[in-house]
């Protein structure tokens, strides 16, 4: 039952309709018996300023965030945890001892995943992150943690992807981090020799994405699609074709979920319990 006393919890984004982190919390909340709602709100990118003080002024007890807002909330924030200074974005925001605090589980999320679901430890590893936005700085912040020897990030802005690189290559001097565009010519340099290639780009980048040429990709590489709501991603037949093994984005979803809902509740809830709840098989 719904009360005064009930905590809400969000999601902020735009667009959220397709999200499965609703139900997934709120039927976490329930199992656990927690008292604790949580509901998608779908903000205008135009409102990003203003999500900050939002969640004072409604005194919500914490939000996940997702595309557009996960860099554009920090400045409203009162405090960043280290993952989240890291990355240069939050997907968690928590009112902690009176302020707002961003965290980001997204990088260790997809850690988790790659492990549990291809048996992938990303130690030694040579990774191609495409994407600099909050996500894909995320991710290869993850991936540098836990002991990735190198990281090349792609972005369209190519500027924004230099950026990151000098930030990560301060924080993880033992992983070589190099940056381009998300260009044929550029994914084409980076792919002979890479493990692991990681889909962070947002829905508009598709086009970018598809005209990559996959042929420097060796045969049992691991290519993380992040996007799991996108019914057809980009490239996924054709490396199928190459025999480049494929991870859609839904594993990522769950673990990220699970350590968000951790940060919010202080309960700690197993892999195998979000996926009975989003009713998940063969993952």
């Amino acid at each position: 039952m719904i009360t005064g006393r009930t905590r809400v919890f969000g999601l902020v984004g735009h667009p959220v309709r397709h999200s499965l982190s609703p139900a997934m919390h709120n039927e976490l909340f329930r199992r656990k018996r927690i008292d604790a709602i949580y509901v998608a709100l779908d903000v205008p990118p135009a409102r990003a300023d203003g999500v900050a003080d939002a969640i004072r002024t409604l005194a919500l007890a914490g939000v996940n965030l997702t595309v557009p807002f996960k860099e554009r909330v920090v400045p409203g924030l009162d405090r960043l945890s280290e993952s989240a200074r890291l990355a240069g974005a939050v997907n968690v925001v928590l009112r902690e001892d009176g302020g707002l605090v961003g965290h980001n589980t997204d990088g260790e999320g997809y850690v988790r995943a790659l492990v549990e679901e291809m048996g992938v430890l990303p130690e030694g590893r040579r990774a191609i992150v495409l994407g600099a936005g909050g996500t894909g700085r995320a991710v290869s912040a993850a991936l540098a943690a836990h002991g990735a020897v190198e990281v090349h990030l792609l972005n369209r802005t190519e500027a924004r992807a230099n950026s990151a690189c000098e930030a990560l290559s301060a924080a993880y001097p033992r992983t070589r981090f190099t940056a381009g565009p998300l260009t044929t010519p550029a994914f084409g340099a980076a792919a002979p020799g890479a493990d692991i290639v990681v889909n962070c780009t947002s829905g508009d980048a598709t086009p970018s994405v598809a005209a990559l040429d996959l042929r420097g990709l060796a045969r049992g590489a691991v290519w993380t699609d992040a996007n799991y709501w996108m019914a057809d991603p980009p490239q996924l037949v054709a490396c199928a074709a190459r025999g480049v093994r494929i991870q859609r984005g839904i594993g990522m979803l769950m673990h990220q979920g699970a350590l968000s809902f951790a940060l919010f509740t202080e309960v700690a809830v197993d892999i195998d319990t979000i996926r009975g709840v989003l009713d998940i098989g063969g993952w």
